[in-house]
């Protein structure tokens, strides 16, 4: 075989496998993207950090990230509303595997 065509043939070769790399790194990307969901808690306290904190504490609970944080989790949104002496808040947050 001349020389020319093998250097031809290892070029595709390199070209081919820089192909499919780029293409397993996209599709970990899109796969990553997939795996989050967004979830909520809610929770009654006496305090609105209290509640709060256990609206919070729950979505970590149900996503197995209690007592200790594995998976990315974004700062929560609050939504409280105070009845007497007792805060009601709802926490929303995104959970991301990984």
């Amino acid at each position: 075989m001349p020389q020319g065509k093998a250097i031809e043939k290892a070029v595709s070769a390199a070209a081919f496998g820089a192909a499919v790399a780029m293409g397993l790194v996209a599709g970990a990307v899109v796969a990553r993207a997939e795996s989050c969901v967004t979830k909520h808690g809610s929770a009654t306290g006496v305090t609105r950090d209290f509640a709060e904190y256990e609206a919070f504490l729950i979505i970590r609970q149900v996503t197995g990230n209690w007592p200790f944080e594995q998976d990315r989790i974004s700062k929560p949104v609050y939504k409280c509303k105070g009845d007497g002496a007792l805060w009601t808040c709802s926490a929303t947050a995104t959970v991301c595997k990984g």
